[in-house]
């Protein structure tokens, strides 16, 4: 198997063996999350090759959660299952930061908490049309696919719950709330005591 994705946030990989990450521009940071760490370990710079096998020692995990970070562009993260065979190319285009694009996210908050209100009335399937049009505005609020994860929890589809979950995660590895989510469900990261973390209402 061998893909080439480009230009986008954040990806939901297919299983493969190995992985080949370019980014442009090049020289970006190429960041491992590893379960009770905050801030990840750094396994490279792009262009990066490894076997995810290789990779995986690192945590001991089945599912890996990379991110491309390089000073003066967004951020991108890839959540990659440690399984199958075959070569996975991935082409970042980083975009720099500074556009405004607050315009995009307060319409995502406005989603967001329409979600909210749905998921309290128990409306699952119009709570995830309301953030997919979230994720549309804006695809790195973590607070979206956290949501995400939530309501398919709801509706127990723990395979696709986990996968937002993992998302929200990747997007910030911070969030305890999601770390405590994923230690619930039998995830793969568990939630260390942390710090005062901002409320999300």
């Amino acid at each position: 198997m061998k893909a080439m994705l480009a230009g986008t946030s954040l990806f939901l990989l297919h299983a493969c063996a190995s992985v080949n990450i370019t980014s442009r521009p090049a020289g970006a940071d190429v960041i491992l999350a590893i379960p009770g760490q905050e801030s990840g370990k750094t396994i490279g710079k792009t262009p990066f090759t490894s076997p995810v096998g290789d990779i995986a020692k690192a945590t001991n995990k089945a599912t890996l959660v990379l991110t491309l970070r390089k000073p003066g562009y967004r951020s991108q993260a890839f959540v990659i299952p440690n399984l199958g065979s075959g070569k996975l190319e991935i082409d970042a285009s980083l975009q720099p930061v500074g556009a405004d694009d607050s315009q995009d996210i307060n319409l995502a908050v406005r989603y967001i908490l329409e979600a909210e209100k749905e998921i309290i009335d128990k409306d699952f399937k119009a709570a995830l049309k309301s953030i997919e049009k979230a994720k549309a505005s804006n695809p790195n609020i973590a607070a979206a696919h956290m949501f995400e994860g939530i309501i398919y929890g709801l509706q127990n589809d723990k395979g696709k719950a986990k996968e937002s979950l993992l998302r929200a995660l990747a997007l910030d590895p911070t969030d305890t709330e999601v770390k405590t989510l994923l230690s619930e469900m039998g995830g793969d990261f568990s939630a260390p005591p942390p710090p005062a973390k901002k409320g999300r209402k």
